[in-house]
């Protein structure tokens, strides 16, 4: 009978591995550029866990995210706490409890680089983005990994590496890892992931 079971649990594995194909790094790279160049609009729900190295507990929050080609963005925070973050084009809005803000992304350097980093980690380009960071794609079949390593300031002061984590059998970026220079880490789970729907236009303004 235990034959039987681990006979039966060997030809599940290799039915299960026959669909998760081998790419090499150039496939990888491609594919995903290829998916992104296709995306009109995304939506997904997130879940970030902030680890802080010199606290043991971690802090969880979830939210929202919806993309709209080619430079609307907006990331909304729902628990515990509410906080929005919205670019559209060149501008950029801030929402909290105590208020809100805007910022003109074409006058503030840190901005608009933050912005367009943070964009194509989104869309999962930044596996092309050799001008802002050391690239290193890491993995197996469906499973892959771009590890970052920032080259150029405002992102070099701030982080060691940006890890972001892609689901091939989709070739889209399944979740985001940033590990900032004190050795603290945010860990951001993309889940939900919707594409080329229908977003309205309001969702990406504060009004």
């Amino acid at each position: 009978m235990k034959r039987k079971i681990f006979i039966l649990l060997m030809l599940l594995l290799s039915v299960t591995g026959g669909f998760a194909q081998n790419y090499t790094a150039a496939q990888v790279r491609q594919r995903i550029n290829a998916t992104a160049s296709r995306m009109n609009t995304m939506a997904c729900n997130f879940v970030q866990t902030k680890s802080m190295r010199m606290v043991r507990s971690k802090i969880t929050s979830r939210g929202n995210m919806y993309y709209s080609k080619p430079n609307k963005l907006r990331w909304e925070y729902t628990s515990p706490y509410r906080c929005t973050f919205i670019l559209n084009g060149q501008t950029v809005w801030m929402k909290n409890s105590r208020g809100s803000n805007q910022v003109n992304v074409a006058q503030s350097k840190m901005f608009k680089e933050i912005t367009r980093i943070m964009m194509s980690s989104v869309l999962g380009t930044c596996v092309s983005n050799n001008k802002d960071f050391n690239v290193s794609l890491q993995g197996h079949g469906n499973s892959w990994q771009a590890v970052m390593k920032p080259k150029r300031n405002p992102m070099k002061q701030m982080f060691s590496s940006i890890i972001v984590y892609f689901d091939m059998s989709r070739s889209m970026v399944s979740a985001v890892k940033m590990v900032e220079k004190n050795g603290d880490t945010t860990y951001i789970s993309l889940r939900n992931v919707r594409t080329n729907i229908p977003i309205n236009g309001k969702t990406f303004s504060l009004h």
